[in-house]
């Protein structure tokens, strides 16, 4: 469903696809170099391995699937479970786990459509005519002092993303 204010996403150009691709991929694979070190940090998971779902979108799930395929990622892969934030939200309505005892949650995917409405809030980051705004959103849950919540903002001029800022809060509420 669409809200009455909703507005038509267009289709992504194969060289944003191909950009977004390798952005989550080399995000995602960044987060899972550090992944076993992190887990041995954490009390609760001493000794076991917990089921470790990474929640994305559709490119992100092609993301992994490629991190899947090269030697340094394949096993760290092969010990994690790849979904669509709609999935995830569906396993946890029947596999309910709120306290996190047996799985952590690694999200990142990107909007790539920021809706004009929203322009005030990236004023500090002024990008070129008929470039747009790209937001990473990234996280963990469940484990504990290393669990966050963040935003990088990208400028997508049509040919490649380049980096505005690391940390950013966004204003929507809900987010």
């Amino acid at each position: 469903p669409r809200g009455k204010h909703a507005q038509q996403r267009n289709e992504p150009t194969p060289n944003a696809r191909i950009a977004e691709v390798q952005l989550l991929e080399s995000h995602i694979g960044s987060w899972l170099a550090r992944l076993d070190k992190l887990l041995v940090g954490v009390d609760r998971w001493h000794a076991r391995y917990p089921a470790v779902v990474i929640t994305t979108n559709p490119v992100g799930v092609t993301a992994c699937n490629n991190l899947a395929l090269t030697e340094s990622f394949r096993d760290v892969v092969s010990r994690c479970c790849c979904l669509t934030e709609y999935e995830y939200r569906y396993w946890c309505k029947e596999e309910p786990d709120k306290q996190f005892e047996s799985h952590i949650n690694y999200w990142a995917w990107i909007k790539t459509s920021v809706p004009a409405v929203r322009a005030k809030e990236f004023q500090e980051f002024p990008i070129a005519e008929g470039s747009v705004y790209w937001l990473l959103r990234h996280g963990v849950s469940g484990l504990g002092i290393h669990d966050f919540f963040d935003c990088k903002v990208f400028e997508w001029d049509g040919m490649k993303p380049t980096l505005l800022t690391e940390h950013f809060r966004e204003g929507v509420p809900s987010v």
